[in-house]
């Protein structure tokens, strides 16, 4: 009986102290996006296309088609396909990096008068992977970033989003990024029903200047979708272009995508 006593008595501080260890452990998940470890940061990247054609290869964006890349900084304007009133002098906020590849954060105020004119962003980019609405109007025209000519969208804002949907994302100069999962989704509609739909996951290293290179690959389910999470995770140097593909066969597809990555000071 003693014996017993003495063994529950030992289980009981084994099992208290294991509770008391995992209540005191901090969780990265919370600590990483919070800011509280130094030289780490959080992105999470998702975004939709709604219609890839039959037999094309277009990458996750607003754009609904081919995302071109620029090898300089022609991001440099912003403005609203169609004038829209309560836009009229609001602010949108602008994630990406400038020529250096150093990540910027700007703030860019339409036009007071008529939302179709162009405004110069204070930074020029080479990249823009996100943009936010910072303002209580929900637009009913799509927001544009784009070159001097404005033949060319880098980054959209459809209408009613307010953000940009992009699974699309470079990384900045001075930085590490490690990929914990990657997703999608096939959004089915009537009539949307491809025979396949290859889901790719490419890296194009701008640093070293190596062609694109495909990272993994999913087979996506009609009317299904995937998670892959990555263990260990998978390493994208600076300077390094990651964003998803997909190639429907037989019919148009809609796919919604996306990934988590942790950012890494070097």
């Amino acid at each position: 009986m003693k014996r017993l006593l003495l063994i529950l008595i030992c289980l009981f501080v084994f099992t208290s102290d294991a509770i008391a260890s995992r209540s005191s452990a901090k969780d990265l998940g919370v600590e990483i996006p919070a800011g509280n470890i130094s030289g780490f940061s959080s992105v999470n990247k998702f975004g939709q296309n709604t219609a890839i054609a039959s037999g094309a290869t277009e990458e996750i964006w607003d754009g609904s088609a081919t995302y071109v890349f620029p090898a300089t900084a022609l991001m440099t304007k912003i403005s609203q396909t169609t004038d829209q009133v309560a836009l009229r002098g609001d602010t949108v906020e602008v994630q990406g990096l400038d020529a250096n590849w150093d990540l910027t954060i700007q703030n860019a105020t339409l036009d007071a008068s008529d939302t179709t004119t162009a405004v110069t962003l204070t930074t020029a980019l080479i990249r823009c992977f996100r943009m936010k609405v910072l303002t209580d109007t929900v637009c009913d025209s799509t927001i544009r970033v784009h070159n001097d000519a404005e033949n060319q969208d880098y980054a959209i804002i459809n209408i009613g989003n307010n953000q940009t949907l992009m699974a699309i994302y470079t990384v900045p100069n001075g930085k590490t990024a490690y990929m914990t999962c990657y997703y999608a989704h096939h959004n089915p509609a009537t009539g949307q029903d491809p025979t396949s739909n290859p889901i790719k996951l490419w890296a194009s290293d701008r640093d070293n200047s190596y062609a694109k290179q495909i990272k993994h690959i999913v087979g996506l389910p009609n009317g299904d979708g995937f998670q892959h999470f990555f263990s260990p995770y998978t390493k994208f140097t600076q300077k390094t272009d990651i964003y998803m593909t997909a190639s429907p066969v037989g019919k148009a597809a809609d796919v919604s995508a996306g990934f988590d990555l942790i950012l890494v000071d070097n």
